[in-house]
């Protein structure tokens, strides 16, 4: 797969009713009966259209488990800015993203089930093809730790690997459920982002919580 490769999303437009339809259909097709066992006439039943509408909008089963999976991970996404920009302080922020992280992926009907039914159908995306997702979470935390800083809250040595570093801690964590850390409710998390996160985003001098 190379679901990855490019923004979330690349594929038909949200907004097509017909893709969307379909989408939405797969989405429940492959939650239920998982991917290897759907069919693009399942969906296409599912999802009150042809087949020959199905594939006029994604080309093969292959482009329709990308896009579902890209339309999910940008939903994820939307729903992360907002609980970003709802919090108070920088620490506040970091429990907010990872704690949300963990359980849309451990609670989506799809994603858990690839995880734990199909893994070779998600964790190649994750581990040795990983490259494209971790460049883009490293470019989102990025961008957010760059407000962060230009507002004078946080100072890491340097943005780039400091966004690496969270953005690899996540994805971990989210795979391995079993370990010393688990995150498994919110004291747990955030001793990991006081702990472990944000001493690598203290203000110089700083030895206080960050702001």
């Amino acid at each position: 797969m190379t679901v990855m490769s490019q923004q979330p999303g690349a594929g038909p437009a949200v907004g097509d009713d017909a893709a969307d339809r379909i989408a939405a259909a797969a989405l429940e097709q492959f939650a239920e009966f998982g991917i290897r066992r759907s069919t693009m006439s399942d969906i296409a039943r599912r999802a009150g259209v042809s087949k020959m509408t199905v594939f006029r909008h994604f080309t093969n089963k292959q482009g329709l488990v990308e896009d579902v999976i890209a339309r999910e991970l940008r939903r994820a996404l939307a729903e992360i800015d907002r609980r970003w920009g709802a919090g108070s302080t920088i620490e506040e922020r970091l429990v907010e993203g990872f704690g949300f992280a963990v359980s849309f992926v451990r609670g989506h009907p799809l994603f858990d089930k690839l995880l734990r039914a199909e893994p070779d159908m998600l964790l190649p995306l994750l581990t040795v093809d990983g490259a494209p997702v971790l460049a883009l979470y490293r470019t989102l935390i990025a961008e957010r730790l760059q407000v962060e800083i230009d507002a004078g809250r946080a100072a890491p040595s340097n943005v780039d690997q400091a966004s690496e570093v969270i953005a690899r801690l996540a994805i971990s964590l989210i795979l391995t459920r079993d370990g010393a850390i688990t995150l498994d409710d919110r004291s747990t998390i955030k001793a990991l982002v006081r702990d472990t996160l944000l001493p690598m985003l203290r203000l110089p001098g700083s030895t206080g919580t960050l702001r």
